[in-house]
Parts: C-alpha cells; sequence; structure tokens
C-alpha cells in the first residue's frame, strides 16, 4: 500500500473471504485521513446472504452525511447517483466500499471529478471497474510469520514460546486469515487455561466442520474457525448465537435481541456482550450490533440445523411481533386519526413507547432497511399477516419522508404477503398505498390502475371506508389529469361514506380534495367555504400535515379568487406549519403558490425569490413538480443586473 499512498483514484482490493481486506483499508486510510476533508463508508453486503444492497440505500447514506435532508432525496437511484456526484465533485473525501459483488453495484456510489480516494473491497474480481481507472491490489493471507505475530498480539508471548508448534499448526488451520486467526485467538485469551493444542484439535475435526462457504470461494476455509468458536461457547451462549442469526435486518438494538432470546434486555446485553467479546458480534455505535457477513451465514445455518429448527420460527415471530408492536406504536403516535386496517393498533399505545412525534419518526427511519427485511422474511416464512401490517404500519414514514423506492419495494412485498393471506381488504389496503406512491410520483397511469384494483376488492368485500380509500384515490387521480367533473364526484362519493361511518376526519380530507377540485373549476366561493370548514377541522383534531395542506390548497383557491392579500397570508401560515412539521413538500407547494401571488402583484423579484426556493427543494427531492417550476423560473423575468456605479 506505500506506493498509493499519495495517489487518489480509485482502487479496488480483492481476496478471499476473511483475509483482511476491510482491515487493511481502514488502517491504511486511517493514515491518509488528514490529506482528506471528510470520509464515507458503507458496507454493500455483497456476500451477506442477504442480497447485496441496490444502489439507492447507500447513495441515500452518503447524501445524508453529506448533509442531505432524508426528505430532500431523490427517488431514483440515478437520480441520487447525479446528486451525489454533483455533491462531490471538486471535493478531497475517503469514500471505502466495502463488500462489493460486482462493478454495477460500484459505479453508482463513484464520487464527481477531483481529488477523493475510493477503496474497494471484494471478494471477487471486478474487471469492469478497469473503464473508471480502477488500481487493483490482490490481498494475500497473513503468510506464516504475520499470522504467528497476530496470534501473538491476542494470547501473549509466553503461551506461544510454550507451544510454539501447535501455535504454528493454529494458524495453517486457520489457513492464515486474519478473521480466523482472530476469533480462534480471541477464544484462547478468554480461557487462559486452554491448551493451544485444545483448540488445534477442533479445528483439526474435520467431521465437526460446516461445509465449503456457500459462496463457493478459494481454498482456504473459515468455517472450522467459526464453528470451533461455537462449539466453545457456554450453551446459553449457543442459543443466543443461533437465534440472533435469524434477525434478517442488518443490524439491531438489545431490545430486538431481546425478542430473538424471548428474554430481558439485561440479560440479552449479558449474552450479546458474550458473543462480541468471542469476535462472533461486531458492536457499532448506540448499541447496536451486527453480525460480519460470513459469521452470518454461520450463525443462520447453526440455526436452520435440524436440532434447532423448532427454535427458529418462534424466534423470527417474536422478533416480528416487536417490529410489528414499535411501528403501529409509532404510526399511532405520528397520525392519530387515521383509520387503520389490522388489530394491532387496537392494543397498542403509542405514547407509552414514543415521547412525541420526532421521536416516532425518528424511529421509523432508523429502522427502516431493519423493517422491510422482517416484511420479506415474515412473508418468506409464511407471517403473511405480520407482513402487510408491518407495511400498513410505516405508512406515516412514506407519506411524510418520501422514500418513494423502499416504499414501493416495501408495500409490493406487503401487497404479495396480502395476496398469500387471501385477505381481499389487506390487498386492496396495499394496493391503496401503492396508488399514493405512483399518485406521488406524478405517475397517473400507474396509480389508477392500483386504484381501480382496490376498489374491485373493497366492494367486493363489503369494506366501506376501503372503498371511500380507492374513490379517493380515484378522485385525485381525476384531478391530477384535469377530469374536474369527475373529480367531484368521486371525492363527493368518498365524503358520504365517511358521513355515513361517522368519520370527522375522513369527512374533512374529502372536503379538502373537494375545496381544490371546485377552485380549479373557478367555483371560488363553494372552494373557500369547503377549505376555511377544513382547516377548524384538522386544527381540532391537532393534525398539522393536513392543516398545511389545507392551508396552501386555501391559499391556491384565494389567488384563483383574486383575493391576493388573504392568499398571501394563507400560504405563510402554509409555510409555518409545513417547516414545524417536517414537510419540505408541503413547504415547496406553498413557495410555489406565492411566486404566482407575487406575479399577480407585479414583483419580478419576489415571483424569482419563491420559485428558486420551490424548485431547490423539489429538486432535493426528486419531485416531478420541479420541472414546470424550472420552466416557470426560466421564464419569468430576468433579475435586475447590479448597478455598476458611475
Amino acid at each position: 500500500m506505500q506506493t498509493l499512498t499519495e495517489r487518489t483514484g480509485l482502487v479496488v482490493l480483492t481476496g478471499p473471504a476473511g483475509i483482511g481486506k476491510t482491515t487493511l483499508a481502514l488502517h491504511w486510510l486511517h493514515r491518509l485521513k488528514d490529506g482528506f476533508e471528510g470520509q464515507l463508508f458503507v458496507d454493500l453486503r455483497g456476500f451477506s446472504g442477504t442480497g447485496p444492497l441496490p444502489p439507492d440505500e447507500p447513495l441515500e447514506r452518503f447524501l445524508r452525511a453529506l448533509g442531505t435532508g432524508a426528505e430532500s432525496i431523490p427517488p431514483g437511484a440515478d437520480e441520487q447517483a447525479a446528486l451525489f456526484r454533483s455533491m462531490t465533485t471538486g471535493r478531497r473525501l475517503i469514500v471505502m466500499l466495502d463488500n462489493a459483488v460486482s462493478a454495477a453495484q460500484v459505479r453508482p456510489l463513484l464520487p464527481g471529478a477531483g481529488a477523493s480516494l475510493v477503496v474497494v473491497t471484494s471478494r471477487l474480481r471486478l474487471s469492469g471497474l478497469v473503464l473508471d481507472g480502477a488500481r487493483f491490489l490482490d490481498v494475500p493471507p497473513l503468510g506464516e510469520p504475520g499470522a504467528l505475530e497476530l496470534l501473538e498480539h491476542l494470547v501473549g508471548p509466553d503461551r506461544i514460546g510454550a507451544e510454539r508448534e501447535h501455535a504454528l499448526a493454529l494458524v495453517a488451520l486457520c489457513g492464515t486469515l486474519p478473521l480466523a486467526i482472530c476469533a480462534s485467538g480471541a477464544r484462547l485469551a478468554a480461557r487462559r487455561r486452554w491448551p493451544i493444542a485444545r483448540a488445534v484439535a477442533e479445528l483439526d475435526d474435520e467431521a465437526r466442520r460446516l461445509a465449503a462457504l456457500r459462496t463457493g470461494e478459494g481454498d482456504i476455509s473459515v468455517d472450522a474457525v467459526f464453528n470451533a468458536s461455537y462449539q466453545a461457547l457456554a450453551d446459553a451462549h449457543a442459543r443466543a448465537y443461533r437465534l440472533l442469526g435469524v434477525h434478517p435486518g442488518p443490524d439491531f438494538d438489545l431490545g430486538a435481541a431481546a425478542s430473538l432470546l424471548e428474554t430481558g434486555e439485561e440479560r440479552a446485553g449479558e449474552l450479546v456482550h458474550a458473543l462480541v467479546d468471542a469476535s462472533l458480534l461486531l458492536e457499532d455505535a448506540d448499541e447496536r450490533y451486527r453480525f460480519h457477513d460470513l459469521v452470518r451465514l454461520h450463525a443462520r445455518d447453526k440455526a436452520a440445523h435440524p436440532r434447532f429448527e423448532a427454535d427458529r420460527r418462534p424466534a423470527l415471530t417474536r422478533l416480528a411481533d416487536r417490529y410489528l408492536s414499535t411501528a403501529v406504536a409509532a404510526d399511532l403516535v405520528l397520525m392519530p386519526g387515521r383509520w387503520r386496517l389490522g388489530d394491532r393498533h387496537t392494543t397498542v399505545r403509542g405514547a407509552d413507547v414514543f415521547d412525541g412525534r420526532p421521536a416516532a419518526l425518528a424511529w421509523l427511519d432508523r429502522e427502516r432497511d431493519n423493517l422491510t427485511a422482517v416484511v420479506r422474511e415474515a412473508h418468506g416464512t409464511g407471517l403473511h399477516a405480520v407482513a402487510w401490517q408491518l407495511c400498513e404500519a410505516m405508512w406515516p414514514l412514506f407519506l411524510q419522508r418520501k422514500h418513494y423506492a423502499s416504499w414501493i419495494r416495501t408495500y409490493e412485498l406487503g401487497l404479495a404477503a396480502a395476496e398469500s393471506d387471501a385477505d381481499p381488504r389487506a390487498q386492496a389496503r396495499m394496493l391503496e398505498g401503492l396508488g399514493v406512491a405512483h399518485l406521488n410520483l406524478e405517475d397517473f397511469g400507474t396509480a389508477r390502475e392500483r386504484y381501480e384494483a382496490a376498489l374491485v376488492l373493497e366492494r367486493r368485500s363489503g369494506h366501506r371506508l376501503g372503498e371511500a380509500a380507492a374513490l379517493e384515490g380515484l378522485g385525485s387521480v381525476a384531478l391530477g389529469g384535469g377530469d374536474l367533473s369527475r373529480a367531484i364526484d368521486l371525492f363527493g362519493a368518498a365524503r358520504d361514506v365517511h358521513a355515513a361511518l361517522g368519520r370527522p376526519r375522513g369527512v374533512a380530507l374529502m372536503e379538502r380534495h373537494l375545496g381544490d377540485a371546485l377552485s380549479a373549476a373557478g367555483r371560488h366561493a363553494e372552494a373557500d367555504a369547503a377549505l376555511s370548514g377544513v382547516l377548524e377541522t384538522f386544527r381540532h383534531l391537532d393534525e398539522p400535515y393536513h392543516l398545511a395542506r389545507t392551508l396552501t390548497c386555501l391559499g391556491r383557491a384565494r389567488l384563483r379568487a383574486g383575493r391576493l392579500d388573504e392568499a398571501a397570508a394563507a400560504l405563510r401560515e402554509s409555510l409555518r406549519v409545513a417547516h414545524h412539521t417536517g414537510a419540505p413538500h408541503v413547504e415547496a407547494g406553498a413557495l410555489d403558490e406565492l411566486a404566482r401571488v407575487a406575479a399577480r402583484r407585479g414583483d419580478p423579484d419576489g415571483e424569482r425569490h419563491h420559485l428558486e426556493q420551490a424548485l431547490a427543494i423539489y429538486t432535493r427531492l426528486g419531485s416531478p413538480q420541479a420541472a414546470p417550476v424550472r420552466e416557470r423560473l426560466a421564464a419569468a423575468s430576468p433579475a435586475p443586473s447590479p448597478d455598476p456605479g458611475p
């Protein structure tokens, strides 16, 4: 690595599993970090056994680390990659991409032109990256002297000196792989009375080794090391190892561990920390834990062994139940008045779990990858009802943070689970959630298909509340497509259902839609009356998100009616509420309308100012509304040139 210390660009470290690629890269980069302005790291999980990360997930993390708000990240991977390149062009950053599986997985994560250094680790030769100017470095095993030195560091020179031949045999059985030596050496270090010969005998017992890794890599096997470490665990620790391997997500906290282990968090902490000490678990910040991908494979295989298979499904059921209950609690705190499908919300109190909306939303956002993984695993193992109910509970996260790609992926899993569960109401609910996502993206054709399919299911099952949701969605599609008469009819039909069911919140939502459609149709007095009444309902129900949206609708309606001062007042209040609530897309909508107010007043500077602010938000969100705002900005009167002076 010495020849690379003064150079930047793209470096690919290649070698077998457990060879120490990550450790070597981190050690090298630690020596170089003072020459760079920042560092980005992601484990691409190319060999985790759960599938490699899709490009949008690491891109989201990088964009957040660079200061982009979660709600401002574009929905598509291509747009995210373009934004990442733009934000990194000309900067001097370190980017480490660990455990890559292909050149295609790496390429979207490469920064823009500049003096950045990108280091990629992989078990495969990513020859496609030669087109990107990559330099390749094969990482070989330590060799006997280096491996023995590492073991001596772990167990002490006295023990090595007393059993040198056995120590040499041990590092040979470890294939001189650093990860294997660390696992075996840590076990010996924790048991000072054990002779090294005992570890050698265990590793030499081929009957107790696992089959070759499923990735099929190389002639060097670390399976024997993991198996030996596992065999050395006390029964309680071995059981914890197996059950924690059931977790399908990238990491977990002690609460999730306690659910898997069917114990309290204090005892779970003791078991988890014992596995950390045995180098079988990694501890991250904020008391979160994860497996190295190779160890995860080993733990999952152990959990699937016929002797322990009976423990696996109950553990997954407990874990999924915990995530579902907590997600439902977050949902209840964030949107207490919305109707839900599933019975969990009747047994959970959100206030018992979360201290306010920010904490609830933060938990959903932090656990999003785990929740999606549990949805997938639950559906795959027959826990279909839990899978779609988890999607239902994640609704406020997707509605407010607009993780479009994750939203669609998760709800499609939920739809498949509902179909497997043969539950038409749940199928319709998932279709309606997908309809909203596509509606947000202005993909009106797909949204209409989802809502029409949902409406058939809702009517077939006699679910009136669900029918109203499907009618609402179809009304929004009609409004987006300019069919105002049909939109008014559909919103009115949905409102009538809510009124018949005695749901003032639902009535208010439909009245807001109706007010917007009536305003677009030029029926200004009716629109103003409908929207003004809705404001009071949402204030009473403590629904700030919908209050801000209604204020924008009211401002737009009053603008159309020529009441400019009243329009501006409503829009400024919408901005305030939306900012406090953390709804930037609503802020952008209000700014868009304020630009129209300024244009009507003959204020080109104000128009440009509001359009520029709206465009910045829409662009960060990856919203289709960015294009028309950009066109209006281009057509607006140019900003005055500064006075050059005398």
